[in-house]
């Protein structure tokens, strides 16, 4: 089933799609055909191979017109999803904050119009996410004619919060007029909220052992292993407890190794 947050990837995707943000070629180096073929129903893998096998030929153009947008952002998961977009701004200009040259500027504009709309109607970005990025330094680098109507509205209504701003400018005047990595970083919002990436998950996981080495895992473990530690101990006691002790044989001492060395050998030539 369909979330608000799939609804706004399949938006982005088709967006970013439809003003050539993004191509089909550009999604497949990210939804490799290993990816599409674990994640996609039966039924779409199915219809590829019926339309490839009709037209005698494949191409990155008719999967992704049998593996829509929208089945895209149901079934792949979004760490994958984000890892397009985000890569496709980036090659777009979008997410430069130093305010470089945009590869098709009425196109990136588009595509953010359309994805922060998407946002705001699905409910994934709130007025208060899109203040926080667009905030007071670029609003007061607007127009004069949007600075003048926020002010206007802001002193008719005797306050200015976050919802007001997003009222008075407009998904679209925000999208035109704002720096594009402003609004790409509500974008990063979004995106980041689709969850725990697996990245993180094993940075934070704890190290496996070392070879050679035995993690405990409780109290109990803890305890068998002092008892094994301690058998150990004991067997080795009583096979070197008797160590330095005179040795007998028959009830007489036996002489040591060294005095034995010492003692000449019969037809052993004598010393001078």
């Amino acid at each position: 089933m369909a979330t608000d947050r799939t609804r706004w990837f399949t938006d982005v995707l088709e967006a970013a799609l439809e003003t050539k943000t993004l191509t089909e070629q550009d999604i497949l180096a990210h939804m490799t055909p290993s990816v599409i073929a674990k994640a996609m129903p039966k039924d779409v893998l199915v219809r590829m191979f019926e339309s490839a096998l009709t037209s005698g030929s494949i191409s990155p153009q008719a999967i992704v017109a049998a593996a829509t947008p929208a089945l895209m952002a149901e079934h792949v998961s979004s760490e994958v999803v984000w890892s397009c977009l985000a890569a496709a701004a980036d090659r777009a200009g979008i997410t430069d904050r130093e305010g470089g040259k945009l590869r098709d500027e009425t196109n990136a504009r588009e595509f953010l119009r359309r994805g922060l709309a998407s946002a705001l109607a699905s409910g994934v970005l709130t007025a208060k996410d899109v203040v926080e990025s667009v905030n007071a330094r670029v609003l007061g680098h607007l127009p004069d004619a949007l600075t003048t109507k926020l002010l206007e509205a802001g002193l008719a209504a005797g306050k200015l919060s976050p919802e007001l701003v997003v009222e008075t400018l407009g998904t679209e005047a925000i999208a035109k007029h704002a720096p594009t990595s402003a609004v790409w970083s509500c974008f990063v919002k979004a995106g980041d909220a689709a969850g725990v990436t697996a990245r993180e998950i094993i940075a934070d996981a704890p190290p496996p052992p070392r070879p050679g080495t035995l993690e405990i895992l409780d109290d109990d473990v803890a305890s068998v292993l002092v008892d094994l530690e301690d058998a150990a101990f004991e067997k080795t006691f009583e096979k070197t407890k008797d160590f330095g002790k005179p040795k007998t044989l028959g009830g007489k001492p036996l002489e040591s190794p060294v005095e034995e060395l010492a003692k000449p050998k019969l037809g052993s030539p004598k010393r001078p």
